[in-house]
């Protein structure tokens, strides 16, 4: 199979090459219609002009013996368009808009004048796609900066069509905090986020790392976007990779004339409310209402202009963004109770869940008037039936050592039993502030304002080259570079990140349309992306879990994941128009390579997980810890895996224990927390052929096909063990996705 796909890829790379393959998802656009004269028949012969006197492009074509002209391939402007015939005034059309991906149709009507008169029409011309059936709409430059967005993101603005979900980045829910795609939160038409096929200058742009539904793999800011389309539905053959949303955007160039912009947004915490979890455990705690902090700052300057007038232009700048925002955080804690060796329960309807003090029971335990037991240090040793077998038979755990014999109740490594370990690990948490989570007896919850504060910088450079005078041939060049770097949250306050997050990606894009004749013309182009993103993580070596509570900064051991996806992408665009038919057909090529160094699959970890127990429990079981068994309150039955998770956690009972071994195919084992390498590779390649039939004047048939050849992901380094998937299932997720 791989032998077949590596022959079909040398095939298309030539056929590429010949120009006899194109893909038309591309950041151009066209322009059609019919010329009639005053009594509605159609005239031929007659001359149009589109000219674009900003950049000096110009294009002439003849209307067809059914009065038709047409112009493939035209970059998105404002243009002028002239309609001149021996007979009638010359007609000179103004502020004729066309827009990416929207095939746009004007009709002139002619009239009949002397051959020195000329009908200037002023105002914006009424444009509409008759050629397709595609449903979609095209946002320009003065919108995009007009419309509000937050944080100046063009996923805000993408979302403002009919057709388009969009609830928010789901990435920011704490409680998913392993949530990387959005599948939920982003879509078009109903479709999955991850079936969104985002460009850039008719180029991928795609994360091959998330399922994002609008962004991409290279973040675009808004001020360098010229327009942009959405087509929602009724995409035609031509649209590539994917049956979901087709996102095409264009970068803006420069003309004859110097153009820019400076800019400063920024967002401040006056007026801000305060969260009202952070506000209810500020005021718990006796603390001022003050909301967490939020600053957002987004500026930047972009300008564009003539290198050679007519012939050589450039367009870049910089946009950087500083934002410092608390994230409402909520963390599982031990209570006070407990981080003493002291556990609560209901008792419930139990004959002895009866108000008692601790002098009664010899303080063993005690009951309050609202039937909720607490049971001390002692009162679990007496209870801890491996006690009677431990050395020494007192159950002194400072007798026992670093032997840590899992007998004597509540562990004083774990909780500052009667004072005796202030360093215990219990002691390192903060105190809880909410019972918006736990169960509010043993484990509580703290809420805090964790900031994340990120620092952002985009840089754009975009060349436009004419290689002939007249521009039937011409170049384009554009670097994309951004270096961002973000703070994950932290654990609790005072504690470093979690995570440090950095984005370091990059990209090249080169294109040559080549205007051989009115009738064909040929768009190739290259993109190269290198996704560069770091999440470096607090992981050093193998860690210990108490399950139901979160574990404090040192015990969760965030992992470390490096990854770079360098993404070769070749398309072609051939547009050839023969009689009454206008014929496109193409191919892409992407070639995906997947590098990750990461240890997050390199570490062992054990689990204070009661169901390991030979019981599967304590609570009510009749074994050791279990209240009843030393004739104390018995835990009410709803309450009993809230009991058993905070005396597993209590005793230190790691029952549940993970080896993770990771060795090579040359025989190196890695050890714990050493970096691993992976590396795959996968080819996409796509063909199509389009037809648009005019069969009359008002009346286009369209239709095409298009196929799809994938290569399931390959182990590039002979080091490492096989993918992690099989071919079959490659394909089966692929056909799912398709």
């Amino acid at each position: 199979m791989r032998s077949r796909l590596q022959t079909v890829a040398v095939i298309l790379a030539v056929l590429l090459t010949l120009g006899t393959f194109g893909f038309a998802q591309s950041a151009t656009t066209s322009l059609r219609g019919t010329i009639t004269d005053p009594k509605g028949a159609v005239v031929s012969g007659a001359t149009v002009t589109l000219a674009n006197p900003a950049t000096g492009f110009s294009r002439t074509v003849k209307s067809g013996s059914d009065g038709v002209y047409q112009f493939l391939e035209v970059p998105p402007a404002n243009y002028n368009l002239t309609v001149a015939v021996s007979g009638f005034a010359t007609i000179k059309q103004d502020h004729v808009t066309l827009q990416v991906s929207q095939p746009a149709t004007l009709d002139i009507e002619l009239r009949v004048a002397g051959t020195t008169e000329v009908v200037e029409v002023s105002g914006a011309a009424p444009l509409v796609n008759t050629t397709d059936a595609s449903q979609g709409n095209v946002f320009n430059s003065i919108q995009l900066t007009s419309l509000p967005s937050e944080g100046r993101d063009p996923v805000s603005i993408l979302s403002l069509q009919a057709g388009v979900t969009y609830l928010g980045n789901t990435n920011q829910d704490n409680s998913k905090p392993n949530q990387t795609e959005d599948s939920r939160a982003g879509a078009v038409a109903g479709a999955r986020s991850d079936q969104t096929n985002v460009t850039v200058d008719g180029l991928d742009n795609n994360d091959q790392l998330q399922g994002l539904a609008f962004q991409g793999a290279l973040r675009v800011p808004l001020d360098s976007i010229q327009e942009f389309r959405v087509t929602t539905t009724n995409s035609n053959a031509d649209s590539g990779r994917s049956s979901g949303a087709q996102v095409n955007m264009v970068t803006k160039s420069g003309t004859n004339n110097i153009h820019g912009t400076l800019y400063e947004y920024n967002r401040s915490n006056i007026g801000q409310a305060n969260d009202w979890f952070n506000e209810q455990a500020q005021v718990k705690a006796g603390e001022p209402n003050k909301p967490g902090v939020l600053h957002r700052n987004t500026f930047g300057a972009w300008v564009g202009g003539p290198i050679i007038k007519d012939r050589f232009f450039f367009f870049g700048g910089y946009e950087g963004q500083r934002t410092n925002e608390a994230v409402q955080t909520t963390r599982i804690v031990p209570s006070a109770a407990l981080r003493q060796g002291i556990i609560q329960y209901p008792c419930g309807s139990d004959p002895l869940c009866v108000p008692t003090t601790l002098a009664s029971t010899g303080g063993l335990y005690s009951v309050d008037a609202n039937g909720i037991a607490s049971v001390t240090p002692a009162g679990l040793s007496a209870i801890d039936q491996n006690c009677a077998t431990a050395t020494p038979a007192t159950c002194d755990w400072t007798a026992a050592g670093a032997g840590f014999t899992l007998n004597g109740g509540a562990n004083p490594y774990v909780a500052n039993v009667n004072g005796t370990n202030p360093d215990a690990i219990f002691t390192k948490y903060p105190l809880p502030n909410t019972d918006s989570v736990g169960d509010g007896l043993d484990y509580r919850g703290f809420t805090f304002a964790a900031p994340t504060p990120t620092k952002h910088d985009t840089y754009i450079l975009k060349l436009d080259y004419k290689l002939t005078r007249n521009g039937n041939h011409s170049l384009f060049l554009k670097g994309h570079l951004q270096n961002w770097h973000t703070n994950g949250v932290p654990q609790f306050p005072g504690l470093p990140p979690n995570v440090f997050h950095t984005d370091n990606s990059k990209g090249l894009f080169a294109g040559y349309t080549a205007l051989f004749s009115n009738n064909f013309i040929n768009n190739l182009r290259y993109g190269y992306i290198r996704q560069g993103i770091g999440d470096t993580g607090l992981g050093i070596s193998d860690f210990n879990y108490f399950r139901g509570m979160d574990n404090f900064q040192g015990a969760g051991f965030t992992p470390t994941t490096l990854t770079n996806v360098p993404v070769h992408n070749i398309v072609d665009d051939v547009s050839w128009t023969k009689g009454k038919h206008t014929i496109q057909f193409g191919g892409n090529l992407r070639i995906i390579t997947d590098n990750r160094n990461a240890n997050a699959s390199n570490y062992s970890y054990a689990f204070t997980n009661v169901y390991w127990l030979d019981n599967a429990g304590i609570a009510n079981s009749g074994s050791s810890l279990d209240p009843a068994v030393g004739g104390y309150p018995a835990v009410d039955s709803s309450f009993g895996t809230n009991y058993d998770f905070a005396m597993a956690a209590l005793a230190g009972l790691l029952t549940e224990t993970n080896k993770v071994y990771n060795q090579d195919k040359n025989g190196h084992f890695y050890a714990p927390g050493e970096m691993i390498k992976r590396n795959f590779r996968n080819h996409e390649a796509e063909f199509y052929l389009q037809d648009a039939w005019r069969v009359t004047p008002n009346l286009v048939l369209t239709g095409g096909v298009r196929y799809s050849l994938l290569q399931p992901p390959y182990e590039v380094n002979g080091n490492q063990v096989s993918p992690t998937v099989s071919m079959n299932d490659w394909f089966k997720r692929r056909e799912q996705a398709m």
